[in-house]
C-alpha cells in the first residue's frame, strides 16, 4: 500500500470517526498520475481497508479493484477534470450541513468567526465569506453542472439537503477544509437557536 492510500484510509477513518459518515455514506478521493483513488459503494467507513479502494480514470471508469465506485465517484472525476489543482475530494454527511443547506440554499454567509482563516486564502476573522449550496440531483452530471456554474469555489460547496463536498490541492488541506467548514456549520446552527 502507498502513501496517497495510506493518507486517505487515514482521513476517511478520522471523519468516520467524528459521527460523519452515517450509514456507509459519504464517499471520498485522492487524485494519481493517472486519475483518481475513491471508496468503493456500501462499505463502512469505520472499517475501510486498502482494497475498499478503486483505482479510477478521469472519467470514472475503474482501473483496478472490485466492487462499484461510490455513487457519486462520477462528480469526484468532473471536479478533477474541472480543476487540476484539486487533489483530494472529502465527501461527509452531517446535520449541520444537511439543515443549514436546506435553510440557506443561496448560500451560507460567514463573517466575524475566527475559524474562517482555516480556509485557504483567508486571512482575517473580519472578512465575510459564502459557501455555496448547490442544488441537490441523483443524476451526477446534473449535479457537476450546477458546481460546474458556481465556480471557483476554492474549499468545497454544499449540496442542498444532503452534505459537503471539500476540496483541496491535498489530502492535507481537504481535510483541513472540511474539518474547518463542519466547525463554522455548527456555530452558525448553534447561532440560529438564538434567535
Amino acid at each position: 500500500m502507498n502513501t496517497l492510500h495510506t493518507e486517505l484510509l487515514d482521513a476517511i477513518s478520522w471523519a468516520a470517526q467524528q459521527g460523519w459518515t452515517p450509514a456507509t455514506g459519504g464517499n471520498f478521493s485522492a487524485r494519481t498520475e493517472t486519475g483518481y483513488i475513491v471508496t468503493a459503494s456500501g462499505r463502512d467507513k469505520t472499517r475501510l481497508q486498502p482494497d475498499d479502494l478503486l483505482h479510477c480514470d478521469l472519467e470514472g471508469r475503474v482501473l483496478e479493484g472490485s466492487g462499484n465506485p461510490s455513487a457519486e465517484s462520477d462528480l469526484h472525476a468532473a471536479l478533477y477534470r474541472l480543476d487540476p489543482t484539486i487533489h483530494c475530494v472529502l465527501h461527509t454527511h452531517t446535520v449541520a450541513s444537511t439543515v443549514l443547506s436546506r435553510r440557506f440554499p443561496e448560500g451560507i454567509e460567514l463573517s466575524g468567526f475566527e475559524m474562517q482563516k482555516a480556509l485557504a486564502g483567508n486571512v482575517t476573522h473580519d472578512a465575510t465569506i459564502l459557501l455555496p449550496v448547490v442544488p441537490n440531483s441523483q443524476d451526477m452530471e446534473e449535479l457537476a453542472a450546477h458546481v460546474r456554474q458556481g465556480w471557483p469555489m476554492p474549499w468545497g460547496f454544499l449540496v442542498r439537503g444532503h452534505g459537503i463536498y471539500a476540496v483541496g490541492d491535498s489530502i492535507a488541506s481537504c481535510r483541513r477544509h472540511l474539518e474547518a467548514i463542519e466547525f463554522l456549520l455548527a456555530c452558525v446552527l448553534e447561532e440560529s437557536r438564538w434567535s
